[in-house]
């Protein structure tokens, strides 16, 4: 029996260059690349955050749908805009972000958005979810409960320092975040 792996944070429309002048629409977001990941290899997941009620939106929401992610707890936000990524190609091939919408729905997530987590179950945040409150509130909220139900968290340190609104609480993380940092 799986595991229920619940990803929490945000799911990206992702434009990248096709051709002259045009850009490709594409599903993007750390959080959501690793649930669709689970899912893809068998495992059960399932995705906790929110989008625009916007075409971005919905297209996240059923391409995860598509994937056989549970997206119960993904919200589509009639207040908020999804997040959305220009993302740009030098000549030698390295990708550079700029983030068009900001604050994004991902960032409005709230207590009521959470699921009842329950033994075994694992949570895996990506630290874009702790950049701005109130998602940051509602993201130690759920490691605490997934912990206290007997379930495990695992933390993606992806810290983008121009999305953070607070840089001192960027650098508080690692002393703050409720699970276990690597060290080099």
């Amino acid at each position: 029996m799986n595991a229920k792996v619940w990803v929490l944070g945000d799911a990206v429309v992702d434009l990248l260059p096709e051709s002259e002048g045009r850009l490709l629409r594409c599903p993007g977001g750390a959080p959501a690349n690793v649930a669709v990941g689970i899912a893809r290899l068998g495992g059960d997941s399932g995705f906790i955050g929110r989008v625009g009620d916007d075409p971005f939106g919905r297209f996240m929401r059923h391409t995860l749908q598509q994937e056989q992610v549970d997206v119960s707890h993904m919200r589509l936000d009639g207040q908020h805009r999804t997040s959305t990524v220009v993302v740009d190609l030098d000549d030698q091939g390295e990708r550079t972000f700029t983030f068009m919408v900001r604050p994004s729905a991902d960032l409005f997530l709230a207590e009521e958005d959470l699921p009842q987590f329950t033994a075994n179950q694992w949570l895996h945040v990506c630290s874009i979810a702790l950049s701005a409150e109130p998602s940051r509130s509602t993201t130690f909220s759920a490691m605490e409960s997934i912990k206290h139900a007997g379930g495990r968290v695992s933390f993606d340190p992806n810290i983008r320092p121009d999305l953070w609104q607070d840089q001192e609480a960027a650098a508080r993380l690692p002393r703050s975040a409720p699970c276990a940092w690597p060290t080099w």
